[in-house]
Formats: C-alpha cells, sequence, structure tokens
C-alpha cells in the first residue's frame, strides 16, 4: 500500500490551505509532520489520520491505496 499524498495535498487546497504551515495549524499537528507526510517521507498514524478525516473529510481509504504488484 502506498499514501496518496496528493489526495491530501488537493484537500487541503481545496479548503484554503495552500502551504504546509497552513496545514498543520488547521491539523492541530506540527509542521514538520505534515511536511514529511507531504514529502511522501513518513505516512499519518493513527492520531494522524482521524485529524485528516476530521478536518478534510478524507478516509483512510482514500488515502491509501493497494499498488498492482508487476
Amino acid at each position: 500500500m502506498s499514501f496518496a499524498h496528493e489526495a491530501l495535498i488537493c484537500a487541503a487546497g481545496r479548503r484554503g490551505d495552500h502551504t504546509t504551515a497552513d496545514m498543520a495549524r488547521r491539523l492541530g499537528v506540527p509542521y514538520l509532520t505534515v511536511y514529511r507526510w507531504v514529502t511522501g517521507r513518513n505516512t499519518p498514524g493513527p492520531a494522524g489520520l482521524a485529524a485528516i478525516e476530521r478536518t478534510y473529510g478524507l478516509t483512510a481509504a482514500a488515502l491509501f491505496s493497494r499498488t498492482a504488484a508487476a
């Protein structure tokens, strides 16, 4: 499974959050945490996923996709 950070960025943009700092402020998490999510370095844990769903309406199912094996 891979984390669809593009979906998070798009959902944030629709709410008017165009920077990582805007997203961090609205989500109530540290800037560096959101930076790592949007760059694909880390994926959100349960608390982060709950904040994303509550704030942007994205479920875990929408944020994680299964990649087909070659």
